[in-house]
């Protein structure tokens, strides 16, 4: 008697057995496919773009203006996850506090030396740095032109390899009234715009392929769970015929029938 409740109870334990495998096997796909499809990203740390002492024309704005389009630059490229470096970051205080860095090592420029750089982004814990400066700046009173050069670099911290660099000038417009600083601002815009485009190019974006066969993987899909349930059916039947046959002796047991 004992024997037939215990094949009643082997039915759902092999529909759930069944069941689970299925979802596990679903759950690791679904994994496996979201597994492919993410892109490791890099940490950069930018740090502010050194200015000469020549462009005393709105040098301060010039720089974070640069700086900012070569964040957003990284940052679009969808390679780097981006932070730029400021001495008053919570990361950049507690090094200073531990004496891991001094204040030249937080201090621009930071160009002249790739030194510099390398030390916070490895103390910090950064996997590349961008460090930039403006070489040349030049002012043509006669049209009002201004003229930037700039360069700027990508290096690995674990290694102080340079992986990328680029050198590039641009002008503003000319004529008009506008002021040297805006004239200034200008260029470095667009000298920004074009260098950082070229360091950081649209082709490091990771694009993951797209299946356009929805019917091919429909019927796949189709194929895997038409087994699935016929397994679920066999178990089920195995399941049924185990309780419901095999005679009197393999059922729950009937009171007798009254005299």
């Amino acid at each position: 008697m004992i024997l037939g409740r215990s094949r009643l109870v082997l039915v759902p334990v092999v529909v759930a057995g069944l069941l689970g495998s299925f979802a596990g096997s679903a759950v690791a796909q679904a994994s496996g496919s979201k597994a492919i499809g993410l892109a490791v990203k890099k940490t950069v740390m930018v740090f502010p773009v050194d200015v000469p002492s020549a462009l005393s024309a709105g040098g301060e704005q010039v720089s974070g203006l640069l700086t900012d389009i070569a964040a957003s630059k990284l940052a679009i490229s969808k390679a780097y996850s981006v932070t730029v470096f400021h001495k008053a970051a919570p990361t950049v205080v507690r090094l200073k506090n531990d004496g891991q860095l001094g204040d030249a090592d937080v201090t621009a420029p930071f160009s002249e030396d790739n030194r510099k750089a390398l030390k916070v982004g490895r103390l910090a814990g950064y996997d590349v740095v961008c460090v930039s400066s403006v070489d040349d700046y030049s002012y043509a009173d006669a049209d009002r032109v201004a003229t930037v050069t700039l360069s700027a670099r990508l290096i690995e911290v674990e290694t102080g390899k340079v992986t990328k660099t680029v050198s590039l000038a641009a002008s503003s417009g000319k004529g008009g009234n506008a002021k040297e600083e805006d004239r200034a601002l200008d260029a470095a815009r667009t000298t920004g715009e074009q260098a950082f485009a070229k360091l950081v190019p649209s082709v490091a974006v990771v694009s993951v392929p797209v299946d356009n066969t929805p019917k091919t993987v429909d019927r796949k899909k189709r194929r895997s769970n038409d087994w699935i349930w016929g397994l679920l059916a066999v178990g089920l039947g195995v399941g049924l015929g185990l309780s419901g046959g095999g005679g009197g002796g393999g059922g729950i047991d009937n009171p007798p029938p009254p005299p």
